[in-house]
């Protein structure tokens, strides 16, 4: 019973505790049936309010959530919460939230431009990590292993993110340009190398970002996102510094030349 009602305090928010939910997606943590005892669910509901808020000695049941899903098909898809938040969700992928949509849950690839809100965090999270905004542009993408492991690396833009496995008790603020992941069963997150800022963001972007780049990875990246195989076999120790939108290839590509000095194939 104390991992459930560790989740019931972790996840607890005044007026917006859904306790069935919770006390199902604990059980799905724990790999075992749903079988639920309404005395408990109340007892469990009722501490969760006396080690959150104080001493309440009365049950307070919400009113009824209503859950949104927001799903991608073959392409990007773009959104914006109520709060104003803007999320891109890659293809196929899906978010999801109940009344308050600084609560959400993805399932997949998203870019998200986090409307801040010192009062009220953005909480993103799923059965593997939970990320706490504190005012930031991120990618979150997960990436499924087989069976039911997965990945997930989240990528900050702009701001920072604490970003802490459900399955851990020390997390990790993850700032501007820096890439952490977490796999299923992991305890704590593990910081990991981008190549490139564009590896994570171009495809929601649509802008590519070169700061003292080697022209090799410049070119691997505008090869990546046009499905082209660009080269310069003189590129020797070129680096460019420059900001393109991402409109017509050949336009950046005669840029570049006539910045660097150099012939693009």
């Amino acid at each position: 019973m104390d991992k459930e009602l560790n989740f019931v305090t972790k996840y607890y928010r005044h007026g917006g505790l859904d306790i069935r939910r919770a006390y199902r997606t604990t059980l799905s943590k724990a790999g075992r049936r749903q079988k639920i005892d309404i005395r408990w669910i109340a007892i469990a509901a009722v501490a969760a309010v006396l080690i959150v808020g104080g001493a309440i000695t009365v049950l307070h049941r919400s009113p009824a959530q209503h859950e949104m899903v927001i799903m991608a098909g073959a392409q990007n898809r773009n959104v914006t919460l109520a709060d104003g938040t803007r999320v891109t969700l890659a293809p196929h992928s899906s978010l999801t939230y109940d009344d308050d949509c600084r609560e959400v849950e993805l399932t997949g690839k998203a870019y998200f431009d986090i409307h801040h809100d010192d009062s009220h965090p953005f909480v993103l999270h799923d059965e593997d990590y939970v990320i706490r905004d504190i005012g930031t542009k991120l990618v979150v993408d997960e990436k499924q292993l087989g069976g039911d492991r997965k990945t997930t690396r989240v990528y900050v833009i702009e701001g920072s993110v604490s970003l802490m496995a459900t399955r851990g008790t020390k997390g990790v603020i993850v700032d501007k340009a820096e890439m952490y992941q977490i796999g299923t069963d992991a305890t704590k997150p593990s910081k990991v190398n981008s190549r490139s800022a564009n590896d994570m963001t171009v495809w929601a972007t649509h802008e590519f970002h070169f700061d003292d780049t080697p022209l090799p990875v410049v070119l691997s990246d505008l090869s990546d996102y046009y499905h082209v195989a660009l080269s310069c076999p003189d590129s020797g120790n070129k680096r460019l510094t420059a900001d393109f939108r991402a409109t017509s290839l050949d336009s950046i590509k005669s840029m570049i030349e006539e910045t660097l000095n150099v012939r693009i194939r």
